[in-house]
């Protein structure tokens, strides 16, 4: 286990030197530690005075959605192309060393198990709302992020041993994900069932939350167990969640060196999947995620002349990796607005949630993968003519996501029609704005949105160019008192104004192919 060790430790030095040595990230990290240190000693300052009155369960609720939908999205990587707890350097290293398949497992699960943490640390960040909303300390939070890494870990585990199983049969891996979402269905089921039974729908669903039914929930359930346990200081709910932790770790890692011993070659490939698509992003090319077997059915693009065949060939593509015009990144953030807004019994509250989230997830879509490929520049038509065609992919997409978020909120009584009418309205005003956001960042720094400081660049633009739309929407309600839905319009109009200004600026950006491939 020696040489185990000393790779660990040559890798975290190598890694502290890495940043060090690279002024982006060294940034990055001290904006990271003074943004904690405002959350903990800056919210506990100003917000020492206030009354808590909001039921603890709902907080443990929320917890709990979170353990469960990390849960599913992660596992549910087993039945695509698994997940790897090793690296390339590991694989090139590790696998053609002398050891036995179990120390390898080994090191690549104590591995990930502290890589699980970091992923969750944006749960430090909540500490305000939390305490003021319910008066927890930080020690709380720090209890929900080691969950969050426990749930992350035996997710990516079950992920593996699914992938390990059903990797080289079709039938046992339909048959496998039959069950795996037979099983999540009944647990929405029974939530639902109880919400609707309820005094209203949120008691009713922080009641299921807190029944015992809930504590079955694969892996999310014991695991908030265990943080309510920490919270309440019950030890006796504490060790029954380190104990299932420890009986599920060790059932999948026995699993997964008994039914497949040989799982050099899963993990192999598994690994050099997750490589690829680290490269890809870092190289600015563009990457698809497609399923193990396609099916064929309508082949060729059969519409479209000149530049309009960017439009169709979007659509095209579009049929296989959507779901009534949407992918899974906006199905996942309308349901999270949704439940945002019903913990919170705020419409408003949701919506602007649902703008924070826009920021991160609308502007990808298919024309930023089409700069950089080659084709676009290639057809004899206009720039900016090109650029619309591209750009008109989203548009439906759009319109579609915006009805489906904020509609529900008007059938669970939290907004009028007006209302809802203002937020779709909004929402799409400002997915113009962020689109027309990312292709100046295409325009003026190259497909490699990814960088450490463009991202920062990314949001402060993003922030600046929706400061309009919040000083418009302030004046005309505050002010002079015009109606929600009239003032939401005029600020809507703000946006649509500046996201046609930048993208007129970027009118030129197909003219010359260098400008995304620097």
């Amino acid at each position: 286990m020696k040489s185990f060790f000393y790779l660990a430790s040559r890798k975290a030095k190598n890694r502290i030197l890495e940043i060090t040595k690279r002024p982006s990230e060294l940034i990055m990290l001290l904006i990271f530690a003074a943004l904690v240190g405002v959350s903990v000693f800056g919210g506990a300052e100003s917000h020492s005075a206030v009354v808590f009155h909001r039921d603890i369960n709902e907080l443990y609720a929320i917890v709990l959605a979170l353990y469960a939908f990390v849960f599913v999205m992660t596992a549910k990587n087993g039945f695509i192309n698994g997940a790897s707890m090793f690296s390339m350097a590991d694989v090139n290293l590790i696998f053609t060393s002398p050891r036995k398949p179990k120390s390898v497992l080994t090191y690549g699960l104590l591995g990930q198990m502290g890589r699980s943490l970091f992923l969750g640390v944006f749960i430090l960040y909540q500490y305000s709302w939390a305490h003021d909303s319910y008066g927890v300390g930080y020690d709380f939070l720090l209890a929900v992020l080691i969950g969050y890494g426990a749930v992350v870990f035996l997710s990516q585990m079950l992920a593996m041993l699914i992938y390990c199983v059903t990797s080289n049969s079709d039938k046992l891996c339909s048959l496998v994900k039959a069950v795996f979402y037979t099983l999540i269905g009944a647990f929405v089921v029974y939530v639902a069932f109880s919400a609707y039974n309820g005094e209203d729908y949120l008691s009713g669903a922080v009641s299921a939350a807190d029944s015992v039914v809930l504590k079955f929930f694969p892996v999310a359930g014991f695991v908030q167990l265990g943080v309510v346990g920490f919270a309440e200081g019950k030890l006796f709910l504490l060790a029954i969640s380190v104990s299932c932790f420890l009986l599920f770790c060790g059932g999948y890692y026995l699993l997964i060196t008994l039914l497949n011993p040989d799982f050099y070659e899963d993990v192999l490939k598994a690994t050099e999947v997750s490589f690829s698509a680290i490269t890809a992003r870092k190289e600015g090319k563009a990457i698809e995620n497609s399923p193990r077997n396609i099916k064929i059915g309508k082949t060729g693009i059969k519409k479209g002349q000149g530049a309009s065949t960017i439009y169709f060939k979007h659509k095209v593509e579009n049929r296989r990796g959507k779901i009534f015009f949407l992918d899974t990144v906006s199905l996942i953030t309308a349901i999270i607005t949704i439940g945002f807004s019903f913990f919170t019994k705020m419409s408003f509250a949701g919506f602007v949630f649902n703008i924070y989230m826009s920021v991160f997830t609308v502007g990808s879509g298919r024309w930023a993968k089409e700069l950089i490929l080659p084709y676009i520049y290639l057809i004899p038509e206009p720039p900016f003519k090109k650029l619309i065609n591209a750009l008109k992919e989203q548009i439906p997409s759009l319109i579609v996501e915006s009805i489906i978020t904020f509609v529900p909120l008007y059938f669970l009584g939290l907004s009028s029609v007006e209302e809802i009418l203002g937020y779709v309205i909004s929402k799409i005003s400002f997915s113009f704005l962020f689109i027309a956001i990312n292709l100046m960042f295409h325009r003026f720094f190259g497909g490699r949105k990814n960088k450490t400081l463009t991202v920062m660049l990314y949001m402060f633009a993003a922030t600046l160019f929706s400061v309009p739309f919040a000083c418009v929407f302030a004046v005309f309600n505050a002010v002079f008192y015009f109606s929600f839905f009239v003032s939401l319009l005029s600020a809507s109009a703000i946006n649509i104004i500046i996201s046609l200004i930048l993208i007129y600026i970027c009118r030129n950006i197909l003219q010359y192919a260098q400008y995304n491939n620097k």
